[in-house]
């Protein structure tokens, strides 16, 4: 059983043919179900937990970024599969799997591609995309095994479904995450910079001061200890063949 969510900036009327389009291409496929349209100030993770409490199989995200956050948030560590329907034009996620935007995304989600994909979790929230740690002198600790120093200068960034760069792809199925730290240094030859790469299932990190992590590009979590894990294989989404992993 298939149940939409509709994102509330979606009540906004420049939305409704975009919403109409969908609706139709849905019922075209066969795969239109139940519709709750979220509301501004009703929490989006119970109501979607109610409905897998009601038996819906597959959960579909339909609106931004934000919307899939909170979808996935509430799937935790159900097995629900997971689909996604972006209608805004700045999705990270909607590219990095390979989902285009607007009606053409109903096709991807009727194919049913369906992947096993690790989620980060960092003191005790999910992400899936990665983190941003504000500058700030650290000490990380991997799995109680080894630590690493990282000057404030540095910038630190963990991995877990990322666009391929520099530091190559990142591998969400590996049941790792990866530390990327860049540190710059000045000499004779002008700027060089140097990029560090850690995978790990678990670390800590220690921060000299209070630091901001920004999550998945939004949230922000505040302090001066993190913990962070990888959870091998925990969601299972429904991805397009132009994914990019």
């Amino acid at each position: 059983m298939y149940s939409y969510f509709y994102d509330a900036f979606l009540q906004d009327r420049k939305y409704e043919r975009d919403i109409a389009l969908l609706e139709t291409r849905l019922t075209d496929l066969g795969i239109m179900g139940k519709i709750t349209r979220l509301a501004l100030f009703r929490d989006g993770v119970e109501v979607i937990r109610d409905e897998i409490a009601d038996g819906a199989d597959t959960i579909v995200a339909v609106g931004d970024d934000n919307t899939l956050r909170r979808a996935i948030e509430a799937v935790g560590d159900t097995r629900t599969v997971l689909g996604y329907l972006p209608l805004s034009n700045k999705s990270v996620f909607a590219e990095l799997l390979g989902i285009p935007t607007g009606v053409a995304a109903c096709d991807i989600l009727s194919a049913r591609l369906v992947q096993d994909i690790d989620v980060g979790e960092i003191n005790s929230r999910r992400f899936l995309h990665a983190l941003e740690v504000d500058a700030a002198d650290a000490v990380i600790s991997c799995e109680d095994l080894f630590t690493v120093t990282v000057p404030g200068k540095a910038s630190i960034s963990v991995r877990n479904l990322a666009f391929p760069d520099d530091t190559g792809v990142t591998d969400p199925t590996d049941g790792k995450l990866v530390f990327v730290i860049r540190q710059s240094h000045f000499s004779f030859f002008g700027r060089k910079s140097e990029v560090s790469k850690i995978p790990f299932k678990r670390a800590h990190i220690f921060t000299d001061k209070h630091v901001n992590i920004t999550i998945d590009g939004g949230e922000k979590l505040q302090g001066k200890e993190f913990e962070i894990r990888a959870i091998p294989g925990r969601l299972r989404l429904v991805t397009g063949k132009e994914r990019k992993f």
